[in-house]
């Protein structure tokens, strides 16, 4: 199965006093290269996110976005300081005594002088925090892999077609390579025979020793052969479960090399034109290989 290195997850879960969002895209890359976007109180996250993605995937370009929110009040600690306020009590009633003002004091104003009550921020638990971004990204991943899953198909389909179509033509190729020799000599003995003005008869065995030189100049069995085998082993490659992008790249360099090579040998208008169809469609399939994982 093939995999597009296209795609894209999105997830927003609660955890705890948190919420955590993270969006993830992914595009294509010849290595897996992870940019992580993360609230600065939260760097200690970046190499975690990295290392999760390349576990999980072998080439693209991925860009990670998260934010972290805590809900309101949840991560406050609130304490009272019962001896400084049982100090600010007695004091203001023996102020009040000694100023003959009645004192009352309620506990709301009470709690309103310095430092009574405290408000600190509980400390974080920082492998909690990580287990729960990681149980977040991997939702936010499988949502991005289903989604290359089925990029990925329809690129195999797109090159599955490509394939048939080089096929074709490599099959009419290999069809017209034998009969190039035979209008060679048919040829050359009519350009012979036109040269003498009919005055002289052809020699037979040196003409049939130039069509023997031609034929071998322009033997293109071996490239077709190989070319064959390469198709063939590019159609196998689309089924395969693991990452193949970087091998189906480097079969179109060498399918190419084979085109050129009987392009250049075969010196029959009709091959080249052949030839050039398939350079064509070739060149259309590396274009869908290039976003392949």
């Amino acid at each position: 199965m093939l995999k597009s290195m296209t795609g894209y997850g999105s997830v927003n879960l609660q955890q705890g006093n948190r919420t955590y969002s993270i969006e993830v895209k992914s595009v294509n890359h010849r290595y897996c290269d992870v940019n992580v976007k993360v609230p600065s109180q939260y760097g200690f996250l970046e190499n975690e996110i990295k290392k999760l993605i390349k576990e999980r995937f072998s080439r693209g370009r991925f860009d990670v976005y998260l934010n972290i929110d805590e809900l309101e009040g949840n991560s406050r600690k609130i304490s009272f300081d019962h001896a400084l306020a049982a100090r600010y009590l007695k004091e203001l009633k023996e102020l009040g005594t000694k100023l003959g003002i009645e004192t009352s004091i309620d506990l709301l104003s009470l709690i309103k002088l310095p430092e009574v009550i405290k408000i600190e921020k509980e400390p974080e638990d920082q492998e909690e925090i990580i287990q729960s971004v990681q149980k977040t990204l991997e939702l936010a991943l499988a949502q991005l892999e289903e989604m290359r899953k089925k990029e990925g198909e329809l690129l195999r389909q797109e090159i599955l077609n490509i394939l048939n179509r080089i096929q074709a033509a490599t099959l009419r190729i290999s069809e017209r390579a034998p009969l190039i020799p035979v209008e060679y000599k048919k040829n050359l003995q009519q350009r012979v025979q036109n040269l003498l003005e009919n005055t002289l008869e052809v020699d037979e065995a040196r003409l049939l020793q130039e069509v023997v030189i031609f034929a071998e100049r322009m033997d293109i069995t071996e490239e077709l052969a190989r070319l064959n085998s390469h198709l063939t082993q590019f159609c196998k490659l689309t089924e395969s479960e693991e990452p193949v992008g970087k091998r189906l790249d480097f079969l179109i360099q060498e399918m190419n090399r084979e085109v050129n090579t009987i392009g250049s040998k075969a010196n029959d208008a009709l091959v080249s034109q052949e030839v050039v169809e398939i350079k064509t469609e070739m060149e259309r399939m590396r274009e869908q290989v290039q976003n392949i994982e």
